[in-house]
Order: structure tokens, then sequence, then C-alpha cells
């Protein structure tokens, strides 16, 4: 398990719960934080899988966000539902996390601020990963 964001009010942690081969692809247990003063949010996203060229694709892409002014990049599940995205305009950054569920009853979406130069960190965080693709 690793933290992908972690500041004093998010927290996103990425837990590994599935790999294939087959197509390569890997799940990961997605744990979210939020934590105000007068509102507490502790959500789990279970199983949500991801292509491996996606991932790849999702890093690479933070990498380009961080030299640019603003922009968005976003992470997609393998039913192209955005999971994560991560919005920059100048030295903010707004940060996605949503989900629905695979019956379409019900959804998630949580928006949360922060300063840009978190996504520095969010980038090295997802370099942390080991990788067998």
């Amino acid at each position: 398990m690793f933290n992908l964001i972690r500041n004093n009010e998010l927290e996103l942690q990425l837990d590994i719960s599935g790999v294939e081969d087959h197509l390569p692809s890997i799940a990961f247990d997605i744990v979210v934080s939020w934590d105000m003063p007068y509102q507490k949010i502790n959500f789990t996203l279970k199983e949500c899988w991801f292509e491996c060229e996606e991932w790849d694709r999702f890093e690479e892409s933070i990498s380009q966000l961080i030299e640019q002014e603003s922009g968005s990049v976003t992470l997609k599940d393998m039913s192209e539902n955005p999971i994560i995205t991560f919005t920059k305009t100048h030295s903010e950054l707004l940060t996605i996390i949503q989900s629905k569920d695979t019956l379409r009853v019900g959804e998630f979406s949580l928006r949360a601020k922060s300063f840009s130069i978190e996504l520095t960190e969010v980038y090295n965080k997802t370099k942390q990963l080991d990788k067998w693709w």
C-alpha cells in the first residue's frame, strides 16, 4: 500500500489487490480519507482495475502537467470511467476522485483543492510502484 496523496485534509491510498498478465492490468483497492473540521469521509473503492498502459500514460501525463501552467490529467479504469483527475490552474490543484458502482445505482465524487506543487510528490510516488510490465 502506498499513499498517492497525503496532506492535511486528503489522503489517497492505493493497495494492489490483483494483477493480470494476459491483458497486462493491475487492480487497486483505493482508500480515500478526507478530514475537515466539521466533515469526515472515508471511502474505499474495492478492486478497481486499470490497464498497465493506462497507468503508464497517467504517470507520464502527470510529469508533463508539472511543467505546464494549467491542464488536466485523468486515470480511467478498464471500463473507461474516470477515477482520479488532477486539474492544475497556476498554483492551485483540484483533485477529483469519483466512482460509479457496476449496477449504476449510485456514485461517489469528491473534489478537494490543494497546491499544484503537490503534483511533483504525486509523480514521485507513482514512480515508486513496483512494475512487472
